[in-house]
């Protein structure tokens, strides 16, 4: 790929971050869409200060972008995920769901 964006939650504000409307408005700001149509590679890093991330959250935030991708095995390659284990299964399990309920991400 291309060049590398990161995206780290210790400079957002945190660290407890809930809500998929609150995800869906960081995807805004972060410009997640247009990664989706380039050329990149996305660098998520979690540090270990966040105290919470709720699969709501996540689904905001990433949803869209799973779906696009199509498998977790294609959405993995463009978007890296650096944090502790529970936050690995809690993104895992919402890569799983965003694939199995596509429609929840129809606006």
């Amino acid at each position: 790929m291309g060049n590398t964006v990161i995206i780290d939650f210790g400079t957002l504000e945190g660290p407890v971050f809930t809500g998929r409307p609150r995800g869906e408005q960081l995807r805004v700001k972060l410009h997640v869409d247009s990664y989706d149509e380039q050329n990149v590679e996305v660098e998520v890093n979690i540090p270990d200060s966040t105290y919470s991330i709720s699969s709501s959250f996540i689904l905001g935030l990433f949803g869209k972008s799973v779906v696009k991708a199509g498998s977790k095995d294609a959405f993995y390659n463009k978007f890296h995920f650096n944090t502790n284990e529970l936050f690995h299964e809690v993104i895992d399990s919402c890569v799983s769901r965003a694939l199995q309920d596509k429609d929840i991400f129809t606006n």
